[in-house]
């Protein structure tokens, strides 16, 4: 059941209330970015053989394995608690976007979100968006959703190859980021952009296994050899791009190539590309398992 503004004293408040979650979102970003700029800053300073990193500015020394175990978590906290204040500040829009009134002066829309930059009515729908709507709602994109996900990745990066079984707590950070996203982002997610999350999800999951030999260990496991390695990252590249032929490129050339020639010579160099990498992976991981 919804309340019913009837007066210009409620509609003023309503406002203020959107200005204020507008700021509080803004100071929240701000801190999410500043502490994302200073972790991976710190992550990527100092001798990487030391198990002391000096931060800083604050020029305190901490224990290097403790900063990526911490780090993560704490970048990743920032990420998911800003994302539950501005869903709260996007459902204001929605209300505010569809209440029956016009402003005297400007487009209403130009009230929606201060601090960044307003778009027209064409580029609020994708498929009359300008080139730079696009361009807006893609460093939006980056700002906003991807800005979490990323500095993850850069201290997975920074710390995988140290062998240390903390190593897990980034990669778990950088994979509950991912599916933060998927779950909560507004922005349209096509099916490949979720292939591309799953698949970049499992191939770190491999390098993390490879590069932190005391995990399999854990699980009864020896180290993974050279030859393992090799048939795995084989099966990542080839299999990567047998998917992407057969589920998108593919599918989209059946449906948008309307000249019948033209798409018999795509599917025709499609079947090439296709059997080529099969036969590659097949010779690769032969001559490497009879070598074992």
């Amino acid at each position: 059941m919804g309340y019913k503004i009837s007066n210009k004293s409620e509609m003023d408040y309503f406002l203020a209330t959107i200005a204020e979650a507008s700021r509080h979102v803004r100071s929240l970003l701000f801190m999410l970015l500043f502490s994302s700029v200073y972790v991976v800053v710190a992550a990527y300073t100092g001798d990487w053989q030391s198990e002391t990193l000096v931060l800083p500015i604050v020029d305190a020394e901490i224990s290097r394995r403790w900063f990526f175990i911490i780090s993560p978590v704490f970048i990743l906290f920032n990420y998911v608690y800003m994302h539950l204040f501005l869903k709260d500040l996007m459902v204001r829009f929605r209300l505010y976007r569809e209440m029956p009134l016009e402003t005297t002066y400007i487009p209403k829309r130009y009230l929606y979100f201060p601090w960044i930059l307003p778009t027209t009515e064409p580029d609020l729908d994708p498929k009359t968006r300008t080139f730079r709507g696009r361009f807006l709602y893609f460093c939006l994109d980056i700002v906003f959703w991807w800005s979490g996900p990323l500095v993850l990745l850069a201290i997975l990066a920074a710390y995988i190859f140290q062998q240390d079984i903390a190593a897990l707590v980034p990669y778990v950070c950088f994979c509950i980021s991912i599916l933060h996203y998927v779950l909560n982002s507004r922005f349209e997610k096509s099916r490949f952009k979720k292939f591309m999350m799953i698949y970049l999800a499992f191939f770190l999951l491999f390098i993390t296994l490879t590069a932190v030999p005391q995990i399999f260990g854990l699980l009864g496991f020896g180290p993974i050899g050279q030859d393992t390695f090799r048939f795995f990252m084989s099966f990542f590249v080839d299999g990567y791009i047998i998917i992407f032929f057969i589920f998108f490129a593919i599918p989209k050339t059946l449906q948008s190539v309307k000249n019948k020639t033209y798409r018999i010579l795509l599917m025709g160099l499609y079947l090439i590309i296709m059997l080529n990498f099969a036969l590659h992976f097949i010779m690769l991981n032969t001559s490497g398992f009879d070598g074992a």
